[in-house]
């Protein structure tokens, strides 16, 4: 285990692989940053070597690239972009489960590149594919996004991604209805 030092000089160790990938076996995995973080600085790295190895079990991978959607980190989105990029248009189903991955972890942190990003995916061959864009283009809960998924509403042939859509929209619409409400403090 390595050692570094945290912004108040405190030594923060850096997580072991094999700890990390025990936590990404269990079968309660964290679900927040804080819970990630408190395996040590340098989480992201570590999710990011585990889930570039194409050595490694593909649950496994499919899991530290889920996990790399709770922490938000400039390394962890520049690899879930590389990923989103590079298997756009994969064939192996073990890929395309990683580019399912790869688009709900972008989903979940947003800004302001993700639904262009993601919206071309909408036209996946594989309708699982095109169902979890769906749902990663509502987790961004933007105007954008609504726009690329109204434009897909009605050329989407699969009942499930439909319906999907259509979920979707109406969420971002509620979030935008909500947000035009004056608060309670301000009334």
């Amino acid at each position: 285990m390595s050692v570094t030092l945290a912004a108040g000089g405190a030594p923060t160790a850096r997580p072991e692989r094999a700890a990390v990938e025990v936590r990404l076996r269990a079968n309660t995995l964290p679900v927040s940053a804080a819970d990630w973080l408190e395996l040590g600085t340098g989480i992201d790295e570590v999710l990011i070597a585990i889930a570039g190895d194409p050595k490694a079990d593909l649950q496994l991978r499919a899991r530290a690239v889920s996990a790399l959607g709770n922490l938000s980190t400039r390394p962890g989105r520049a690899f879930l972009e590389a990923v989103v990029k590079q298997k756009a248009s994969a064939k192996d189903a073990g890929d395309r489960l990683l580019l399912r991955k790869a688009a709900l972890a972008l989903g979940w942190t947003g800004g302001a590149r993700v639904p262009a990003q993601l919206g071309p995916l909408l036209e996946h061959p594989d309708p699982d594919v095109r169902l979890d864009v769906a749902l990663a283009l509502g987790l961004t809960r933007s105007e954008e996004a609504a726009d690329i998924l109204r434009k897909h509403f009605d050329l989407e042939p699969a009942p499930k991604v439909r319906s999907q859509i259509d979920r979707q929209l109406r969420l971002i619409e509620e979030a935008a209805a909500e947000a035009k409400r004056p608060s309670p403090a301000t009334e």
